[in-house]
């Protein structure tokens, strides 16, 4: 039987959230090692299930090492990136010897407090000890940060192909079998990258309209083809300072590098010239309130991407809250904000107690502020539930209900994605029975929301995860780089 290491540490950074990523966020979400990878606990239904199920029918012994989420926010700090890649690679030294291959599922858009692309790191770091000749496969998410030293070590790549990501298990299963063939000596895969010097924030990456919709339908089209692998198209995390941002697109051919390399140009190409179109245009929040209290119908949906969670946010804006405080708005409402100490506050006081205190805006204070409200505590809850998407456990930590008039205020200890509905529930709130409920996310929410909303509305709102892309504080991006160089003619 052909043995295969598994390996995952899976981060998505964004740079412009203070702080960094330590141990305790990794093991909050999901880190297991050993023969725990395949425990009762992992994700389910997710990649990690898809690397099983066709390990099995290929007839693959798959060796675990690591399997560490740390979700999405600041950096990694070095100590426990450093902690978590010895993990993994002591199980590749352990095995070197015995390995007819190695995949590793990743995210890709992992930055540390001293490194760019610890991915790429890692990568170079296991081809070092397994040599040449062992096939290396990664998947990655759609928005994962290619970079030469990302694509120079591997033999194979998959990602993400929708947006919202709905395909988690069918990435995982077409790099395994990528792997399996390669293994086999069925094909002998080749990488070819084309990095893109443009940018753009998640809301228009939706790959079923507008125009990443016709950029994937070809890249789908291209996998049909004689002697194509594998297509990827990286939109890249937008808010992460590294060198070397952009987009890219990546190819993976049967032992022919020019014709890999010819597709992803191809590819490169219609992103490039479609780059208006991927542009954000958004509502002020008062006049997205005004459009909702004219409309007779709910609930309407409120994204305000700028603080999105998913995005590597910590949750804390509360730009919504101020405004329909200031509206006078009487109207029902849905939201959330990560604020331990609030949340906390509510647990001591207890359920009908009536209290004054600041929410929000104490994680994030260069964009943020607290907002001082008098509400009733309604709910108090332990914060854990499984996303009905992922689909995974989550623990926002204990969570409370506040209700300020017609708002509803989800006060979490850790921060919560409303990707799906179910932290709104959890805290025994139906989002269909509020005229406005809040998300915080840039798209990936559409899946859940989309089929019950009267209405979405994207609120134009500065935050760390800000969609005018060129108003955030980058200070290390390579230039030129649309659309900060709008007047830029050539994509690479």
């Amino acid at each position: 039987m052909k043995r295969v290491l598994l390996g995952s540490i899976r981060h998505e950074t964004s740079s412009f959230v203070p702080g960094s990523t330590g141990l305790d966020v990794f093991r909050l979400n999901g880190m297991y090692e050993g023969d725990d990878l395949f425990g009762p606990n992992r994700v389910k239904g997710g990649t990690i299930d898809a690397i099983c199920d066709v390990a099995n029918k290929e007839g693959i012994e798959l060796i675990p090492t690591i399997y560490a989420f740390g979700n999405a926010g600041p950096a990694v700090a070095d100590a426990t990136y450093e902690y978590l890649k010895e993990r993994l690679l002591q199980g590749v030294r352990t095995h070197r010897r015995e390995l007819a291959g190695v995949i590793l599922p990743l995210h890709g858009a992992m930055s540390t407090e001293s490194l760019d692309d610890p991915e790429g790191d890692l990568i170079k770091s296991v081809r070092e000890i397994v040599g040449p000749d062992v096939p290396i496969v990664v998947s990655l998410d759609m928005h994962a940060h290619m970079t030469a030293l990302s694509t120079d070590y591997v033999d194979g790549i998959t990602s993400l192909q929708t947006h919202p990501h709905v395909d988690m298990y069918s990435n995982g299963a077409r790099a395994m079998h990528l792997l399996a063939r390669a293994i086999k000596g069925d094909a002998k895969p080749v990488v070819a990258q084309r990095k893109i010097r443009m940018m753009s924030s998640a809301e228009t990456h939706n790959t079923t309209v507008g125009p990443m919709s016709q950029v994937m339908q070809r890249a789908l089209a291209m996998e049909k083809e004689p002697g194509i692998l594998a297509t990827a198209i990286f939109a890249t995390q937008p808010w992460m300072d590294v060198r070397e941002l952009g987009w890219s697109t990546v190819v993976v051919a049967d032992g022919d590098r020019a014709l890999a390399q010819a597709k992803a140009d191809e590819l490169a190409m219609m992103c490039w010239e479609r780059r208006e179109r991927f542009l954000v245009h958004k509502t002020p929040i008062k006049e997205a309130v005004q459009k909702v209290l004219a409309s007779e119908s709910q609930p309407w949906v409120l994204a305000d991407s700028s603080d999105s969670v998913t995005g590597g946010s910590n949750g804390d804006g509360n730009l919504l809250l101020k405004t329909l405080l200031e509206m006078n708005y009487a109207d029902s409402a849905l939201m959330t904000l990560t604020d331990p100490e609030a949340a906390i506050a509510c647990f001591t006081a207890g359920v009908g107690a009536t209290v004054t205190l600041p929410v929000g805006g104490k994680l994030t204070p260069g964009f943020y502020s607290p907002i001082t409200v008098t509400g009733t505590v309604n709910t108090l809850w332990n914060g854990k539930y499984t996303s009905s998407l992922t689909p995974m456990p989550v623990d926002i930590g204990r969570t409370a209900v506040l209700q300020v008039g017609g708002i509803h205020i989800l006060l979490s200890e850790y921060k919560a994605a409303t990707i799906d509905a179910e932290a709104y529930r959890g805290g025994g709130l139906e989002p269909k029975n509020f005229k406005i409920v809040q998300v915080k996310s840039p798209g990936g929410f559409r899946v859940i929301y989309g089929p019950f909303a009267a209405g979405i509305l994207e609120l134009e709102a500065v935050g760390p995860c800000d969609s005018e892309l060129p108003r955030l504080p980058f200070k290390r991006i390579w230039r030129p780089l649309w659309p900060w160089d709008k007047n830029l003619e050539k994509p690479w």
